[in-house]
């Protein structure tokens, strides 16, 4: 029996990246200058890990890492389930070699195996009750050489973040510049208890700190 509760929560949080596209751009960095440094850290050691032939980018948002997987691949599928946000990230990354597509990544499947996957922001908002699933689907698009790199953020962005005690899952209050409020889920690992997790479904995973806000971490399968 699905959780209504959650699937509630789900569908505000999609609504919530659907109002704010418009203004997502101007209003993401805490701290303009920091988040710029960390943001060249991210990407020097994204570049390291390589991410080359067929990419897939999960919940690529406006488009700001996409822009950056399409310098090195050979084809960017990037998924997302706001209109708003694909719509930015086609204007941002003109290339016929990047395919944008629109769903839900709760229920999206692929239909093709990838040689690299990337998602940043988007590991914080998986319920813990779909961590597991997640993860499979995150297998289901790799070649069998394939790797993964995740960007996100630490716990302690909780302190300047409003929790909304009460729900299905872990979550905050987020405004938009409108005084329109949405619920979303925020889930922040330490990366030991990332590790652990990870290491636990059959993942090899490495994975580095960039200031007091951000990790990254590079993965792939472990032998069988």
């Amino acid at each position: 029996m699905p959780d209504t509760d959650l699937e509630g929560l789900l569908a505000e949080q999609i609504a919530y990246y659907r109002t704010r596209a418009a203004e997502y751009d101007a209003t993401y960095p805490l701290d303009a200058r920091a988040d710029a440094d960390a943001r060249a850290q991210l990407r020097t050691a994204m570049e390291r890990f390589a991410p080359y032939g067929r990419v897939l980018e999960l919940a690529c948002g406006t488009g700001q890492w996409t822009v950056e997987l399409a310098r090195h691949a050979t084809t960017v599928t990037a998924v997302d389930a706001a209109p708003e946000a694909l719509a930015i990230c086609r204007r941002r990354v003109a290339d016929a070699a990047v395919q944008l597509v629109e769903a839900d990544l709760f229920a999206w499947r692929p239909r093709e195996r990838y040689d690299f996957v990337f998602f940043s922001a988007w590991l914080s908002h998986v319920p813990p009750q779909r961590f597991d699933a997640f993860w499979d689907l995150v297998a289901d698009c790799l070649t069998p050489a394939g790797r993964v790199f995740v960007i996100d953020e630490l716990p302690a962005v909780a302190a300047v973040d409003r929790a909304a005690p009460g729900q299905p899952a872990p979550a905050v209050r987020r405004a938009l510049t409108t005084g329109q409020a949405f619920r979303a889920v925020k889930v922040l690992y330490a990366p030991g208890e990332l590790r652990a997790r990870l290491t636990a479904l059959g993942w090899d995973v490495d994975i580095e700190t960039v200031g007091w806000r951000f990790f990254c971490a590079s993965l792939r399968r472990g032998e069988a």
